[in-house]
Formats: structure tokens, sequence, C-alpha cells
């Protein structure tokens, strides 16, 4: 599917306020992928594509999360300044459940300094030590590539995207197609640039 230009994403303006709108739309796809968002939305192929975007930040594959239900996604974000940290609560097909804590760093015009992520892991960390949570760290930029942030990632153990490497991922199998709803179609099927 071609994209089109985002007429809600690009203004002309190059403040810093874009990465808190991603901030947003990334707990909000999150929050979709759960059992609520099909209860909310009632829309299956919005909230597929939603699971599958949770699947690929959550296990790096677009289909492990078939194995599972969704119980639960609760989000928060600037979280003592971490972007956005997310709980999970997943059921496997045991009927046990499987707790997930994620912590995302996003990156629209920046780039990552004062170790950051070496520093809000260890926070992280700190609140869920006693925790029965399996913990991820994922880093999230709309740049094109890292730059040196791919080093940083490495070294504090998070895996790194651009939002074309989550799509791509995310529509490896099948092509995302418009959902028909408006906010997701806008901010993962258009263009930025």
């Amino acid at each position: 599917m071609e994209s089109k230009r985002s007429f809600f994403m690009v203004d002309s303006s190059s403040s810093d306020k874009k990465e808190i709108v991603v901030d947003y739309f990334l707990s909000w796809t999150l929050r979709c992928a759960s059992d609520g968002g099909l209860e909310y939305y009632n829309n299956e192929r919005l909230v597929c594509y939603c699971r599958r975007i949770l699947s690929v930040l959550l296990f790096d594959n677009p289909s492990k999360i078939k194995e599972y239900r969704i119980k639960s996604v609760k989000t928060w974000k600037q979280w003592k300044q971490i972007d956005l940290c997310a709980e999970i609560i997943l059921e496997n097909k045991s009927g046990e459940e499987e707790k997930y804590a994620l912590l995302m760093e996003n990156k629209v015009y920046t780039r990552l300094h004062g170790n950051q992520l070496e520093r809000y892991k260890e926070i992280f960390e700190a609140e869920y030590h006693d925790s029965k949570f399996n913990l991820r760290y994922v880093y999230f930029t709309c740049h094109d590539d890292f730059g040196d942030d791919k080093v940083s990632c490495n070294e504090n153990g998070f895996q790194a995207y651009t939002m074309d490497d989550v799509y791509n991922k995310a529509s490896e199998y099948e092509e995302f197609e418009l959902t028909g709803n408006a906010l997701f179609d806008e901010f993962w099927l258009s263009s930025w640039g």
C-alpha cells in the first residue's frame, strides 16, 4: 500500500512536541491490542494490526501473540521521565498468565543523551525488582536510522526499531490495509515526510 503524506503529523514547526504525540499513539496502539480494544472499537482489522505491532515490540515476532489472549494492557506516559511504560497481561493456551512490563524510549527530533537508557532501565528495574513481570526494553525512533543510538541500545539491552522497522515486521506476512480507523491509518499508514 502506498502511503500518503500525513496531514496530522506534519506542520511547519520543528518543535519536539511530536514526541509527545508519538507517546500517545504508541500507548493507544498497545491498549487497542487488548480485548478491551475490540470491545471499544468493534474493528477486527484494527485490533489485529495493533496485536501484531505489540507482538513485534514484545517478542520481535509479529505472529507470536497469536499464542495468547491479551487480557489487559495498561500504559503510563512520562512516568519518572520515561516516555512510555506498559504492563501487559497475557494468558497462554494452558490458561496460565504471563506478565510483561515494557519500557519504551522514543525519539523524533533528537538522539539519546545523558545515559538516558541506562538511567531509565535502573528506575524500571527498581520498580519491578520483586514482581513476576518479564521486563522488555524498546527504543523506538521516527528517524530513518539509529545513528550512534544503536550502540547505547546494544549496551543497555534495548531492542531498537525505527518506525518503519515495526511497520515492516508487523506487516511482513500480510500487508496492512486501511482499517477504517482514522487514528491508526493516519499514524501507521501515512508518510510523515
